[in-house]
């Protein structure tokens, strides 16, 4: 995995002085000059791991049939992954349904009666190796046949605790150096953070959806990871001397 560290010029600024009185005390923060400041951080990681969401639809004349169809279909489709090269453990039910399907009535004041039953199952897939995922979403799409449903495709780093920690030191030496500025702009000199408050967010990569074509075995399917982008922000109160 491979990281770009910057620092981002987007942030708000507030800054305030309060003049210490004859009674205030060094512990006493709010009586201090001080300078308040939001850094932000960013960074950014090629992804490693992929999922997706794969889901079939069976209809049938009666509740076995339409259900037991779906069952044999996701069978399928978790054998392929598998084969593929994903591991068992990475394939997770997700969802289970079946539900009537009604036939409208022939004539005016006719009734409205079950002409079948329409079940589907659904799995969640990880894919930790990338170079793998296209042969993985082709070979589970093929398996599934004409009802299979891909969807939810999205990109992650799996273990993003290198680029939490280059985002919390980006987001803070970006908040010192403005602090730094403010403080010689109005004559003083920067002192110690007296107060630390954090927030962050990341922002995936967009990822494709898709849905199989009738009557064609599915090519391995092209994917791009791209970059996952993680920005951190911090607020920080700075003691002014």
């Amino acid at each position: 995995m491979s990281l770009r560290v910057t620092a981002v010029a987007t942030a708000a600024v507030v800054a305030g002085a309060l003049l210490a009185g004859c009674s205030s005390t060094p512990s006493n923060v709010d009586s201090a000059r001080s300078v308040t400041v939001v850094g932000t951080g960013k960074v950014t990681g090629v992804p490693d791991t992929l999922s997706a969401t794969i889901g079939v639809e069976a209809e049938a004349p009666d509740v076995s049939a339409a259900i037991n169809t779906a069952s044999d279909k996701i069978a399928k489709i978790t054998e392929a992954a598998v084969a593929a090269g994903v591991e068992k453990k990475d394939i997770q039910t997700q969802q289970v349904s079946i539900q009537p399907r009604y036939s409208s009535p022939g004539a005016a004041g006719g009734t409205t009666t079950i002409s079948g039953y329409e079940a589907s199952n659904t799995v969640s897939i990880k894919v930790r190796d990338l170079s793998k995922a296209s042969k993985v979403l082709g070979d589970t799409v093929t398996a599934g046949g004409n009802n299979t449903r891909l969807s939810g495709v999205s990109f992650a780093i799996d273990d993003n605790s290198a680029l939490l920690r280059n985002a919390r030191e980006a987001a803070f030496a970006d908040a010192r150096a403005r602090a730094d500025q403010y403080a010689r702009l109005s004559g003083d000199k920067l002192g110690k953070a007296l107060v630390i408050t954090e927030a962050n967010t990341a922002t995936d990569t967009p990822a494709p959806s898709y849905r199989s074509a009738p009557d064609v075995a599915a090519a391995p399917i092209p994917v791009e990871p791209g970059q996952q982008t993680l920005s951190y922000s911090v607020t920080v109160k700075f003691a002014l001397t």
